[in-house]
This record gives structure tokens, C-alpha cells and sequence, in this order.
């Protein structure tokens, strides 16, 4: 017997909410906030509520102007390319800090389609000792009793987002401090993110690593003070472990690694699938493609989304709903929940048409379908070697003159 199971995704959000919730009951969290409803729509209403002039004036204050666009560029609510555009129109030079910030999102992307699971593993040998300490229940739990660590996983937990200043801070109290497991950390993190990306993620905790690096990420009780105003400081008790001068801290922190080569994590790979012959063609609608405007979806051919526990198996509630918030703004999707080879051998689908991905593990679920891959536009259609995927300044070096050569 068949344990797909084709889903019917309420137009009402507050039946929406409670569907997703029953219908996957193993996932965790609180459901989504009405300030992150997922869908173009939404992710509309955030792009033109932006202030570039201000977000380069404050990005860095966990209460400065930054534009919350993340889980809508993630899911393909709207396209790199197009937010792009609009804020370079909208305030030209004096936007450049959030373009710059938006090409570090393509960055990350093309390193990802270059390296594959590469990305998974240490990029580069550690510039400094680090050490693998299982992620511990108290981090995730927000126990650690540091109130700055504890608020910033609280609000991780109950919102999906956290602040990008605050994100760094605390990967470098896990990875540094603590000196837990970067990639388990990561992978723990970017399952609750609503703008879970596995380039962005991933490639940033190995930036604080030092892995992806020339040197590591690390932070004082000044910069953090200063930048969430206190917040957190004021009124805490704790024995503050970033209550030092950076010379002190590097002293503390840091000895010279003696890693040669850099770690590598295991990947297993997806068991094989049989193919067939099928003659049906259907629209395969992955994550990254959420959207009504996307170009596959003038193709006349059925659209399919599946949950595949594969892919959201470790998803937090709350990003769940962001996805059935898009997909119910999408006409004529069909939304299923279970194995993906199954729902298609149950379509009698032979061949699918997507958007390209630099998801392996997508490419492997699709790959007995005989997958036609769409590629995506390009932020910039220049040829990126791989030194210039080394560091993000040799990637700007190249394509700043070409994205903003009026700039």
C-alpha cells in the first residue's frame, strides 16, 4: 500500500497553521509568526518596505534596518536578481553595503554548485586548534546560562531568524569557546532557520572556523555590548567568558593547529532507485523555487511539490508552514507528503523538468526521472575560477566592476 499522501493546503492561514501542525506532528517549535508568513506576497511587501541608506548606516545593531529578506530569496519568493535591480534603482551608490551583502549570497551559492558536498567537510586545514565536542543538550536547550547565548537560541527557536551579527557571535562561542563540532552545530542551526541554506550556513560556520578562512571568527564583551545596546549586558550575573581585551582573548583561545589536511565528514549517498519508462512529463517544485512567477510554472505539464522526509525530514514546525504559506499562493501545485519515487512512479511520471540545484541530495532523489535541469539566471554571467571562490574579496574583485559599473 502506498504511503504517499497527497495533501490539501487550507486557503485559510489559521487552518493552514493548524494542518501543517497535524499533519506533521513529529515537528518541533512554535508555529510561524504572522511577521513571517512565507509567499512572494510577503516577500514583496518586505522588499519595498527596505531602507538601504539606513541598513549601511546600522546593519551591525541587532536593532538596526536590516530587510529580512533571507527566507524569501532562500525559498525563490523572489530572485537575487530582481531584489538586486530594485535596490540598485531604488538608491543606487548609496546602497552599496546591502548589494555587497547580497552578493555574499551568491557567493556562497556558486562555491556550493563548484564544491557539491564539498561544503560539508572542511574546506581548508583550521588556522588554529579546534576541537569536535559533540553539540551539547544545553546549547540547544538555551541553558548555557549566558544570557546573550540563551536569548540568541530562544529566539532562534520561537522566530526562525536571528540576526546575522548575532549568528556570528554565537558560532564563535560554540566553535571557540566551547570548542564543540562545527558542522554538527551547523547542521543543528540550519535545520530551525527559516532561511536555512546549506552554502550560507554551512560556508559561515566554517568562516568562524577558520576553515573556510585565513583566520577565525572572535568577538569581545565591548563589540557585543555595543551592538545590542546593552541588552544583554546590563543585567547579567554571569561570569562573562568575552570580558577581555582581543590580545587576551586570542591568548586564551587559540593555539597554532597542527592539522594538515582538513577533516572530512561521511555523505551517504541516497539508495539506488530504479528507473522506467514512464511517458508522463511533470514540473518537479523543489524549495528553492517557491514561487508563482517562476518560469517553469508556464510549462503545461502537472507541478508536484513533495514533502520527502528525506529533504524536511529535521525541519523545524515553523518553516514548514513558511513553505505551505508559498505553495498555497502557487495555482495548480499538487503538494504531497512521502517518498518522492514513489509519488511519481504513482503519477506514472517518466520525466521531470526543474529548476538546477546544487543540492546533490535533490539531484539524487530525481536522478531515475531522467531530470531536465532549467538553469537559474545568473547574479552575473562571468566565469568564476576556482581561486576566486576562494575568498569572497577575490569573487567582488571580479564581479563588482560588471554588477556596478555605474556605481
Amino acid at each position: 500500500m502506498s504511503s504517499a499522501q497527497k495533501l490539501n493546503i487550507p486557503s485559510d492561514r489559521v487552518e493552514r497553521l493548524h494542518y501543517i501542525r497535524r499533519i506533521f506532528s513529529a515537528a518541533k517549535g512554535p508555529d510561524l509568526e504572522v511577521e513571517w508568513s512565507g509567499g512572494r506576497a510577503s516577500g514583496v511587501r518586505k522588499l519595498n518596505a527596505i531602507d538601504a541608506i539606513q541598513y549601511g548606516r546600522n546593519r551591525n545593531f541587532i536593532n538596526g534596518a536590516v530587510t529580512h529578506l533571507s527566507p524569501y530569496l532562500r525559498h525563490g519568493c523572489l530572485t537575487l536578481n530582481e531584489v538586486f535591480a530594485f535596490v540598485k534603482k531604488q538608491s543606487g551608490v548609496q546602497a552599496e553595503k546591502l548589494l555587497m551583502e547580497l552578493a555574499w549570497r551568491d557567493f556562497w551559492r556558486q562555491v556550493w554548485f563548484a564544491e557539491g558536498n564539498a561544503i560539508f567537510s572542511e574546506m581548508e586545514p583550521p588556522k588554529v586548534d579546534i576541537q569536535y565536542q559533540p553539540l551539547s543538550d544545553s546549547v540547544k536547550q538555551a541553558n548555557t546560562g549566558l544570557p546573550c547565548m540563551d536569548g540568541f537560541v530562544k529566539e532562534l527557536l520561537d522566530t526562525g531568524y536571528l540576526h546575522n551579527h548575532a549568528r556570528m557571535w554565537f558560532a564563535s562561542y560554540v566553535v571557540h569557546h566551547l570548542k564543540m563540532d562545527w558542522r554538527e552545530a551547523a547542521d543543528w542551526f540550519e535545520a530551525h532557520l527559516l532561511d536555512g541554506d546549506f552554502a550560507s550556513n554551512h560556508l559561515s560556520w566554517q568562516w568562524i572556523a577558520s576553515t573556510f578562512s585565513s583566520k577565525p571568527y572572535y568577538f569581545n564583551k565591548e563589540n557585543l555590548e555595543r551592538y545590542t545596546g546593552g541588552k544583554y549586558c546590563a543585567t547579567c550575573s554571569a561570569q562573562c567568558p568575552f570580558d577581555a581585551s582581543y590580545e587576551a582573548l586570542n591568548a586564551r583561545l587559540f593555539t597554532p593547529s597542527i592539522a594538515t589536511n582538513p577533516k572530512q565528514y561521511t555523505i551517504k549517498s541516497l539508495p539506488m532507485k530504479a528507473a522506467h519508462r514512464f511517458q508522463a512529463n511533470a514540473i518537479y517544485i523543489h524549495d528553492e523555487m517557491l514561487s508563482a512567477h517562476n518560469a517553469l510554472m508556464d510549462k503545461p505539464y502537472p507541478k508536484i511539490f513533495v514533502f520527502d522526509p528525506v529533504l524536511y525530514g529535521n525541519w523545524s514546525l515553523n518553516r514548514l508552514q513558511f513553505v505551505a504559506d508559498c505553495l498555497h499562493e502557487m495555482m495548480n501545485v499538487e503538494v504531497w507528503m512521502g517518498d518522492t519515487h514513489e509519488v511519481f512512479m504513482q503519477k506514472g511520471v517518466g520525466q521531470v523538468v526543474t529548476q538546477d540545484t546544487p543540492n546533490l541530495t535533490v539531484k539524487e532523489i530525481l536522478a531515475p526521472f531522467a531530470p531536465r535541469w532549467q538553469p537559474m539566471e545568473k547574479l552575473v554571467n562571468v566565469r568564476l575560477s576556482e581561486k576566486r571562490l576562494k575568498r569572497f574579496s577575490r569573487y567582488w574583485e571580479k564581479v563588482s566592476p560588471l554588477l556596478m559599473p555605474d556605481i
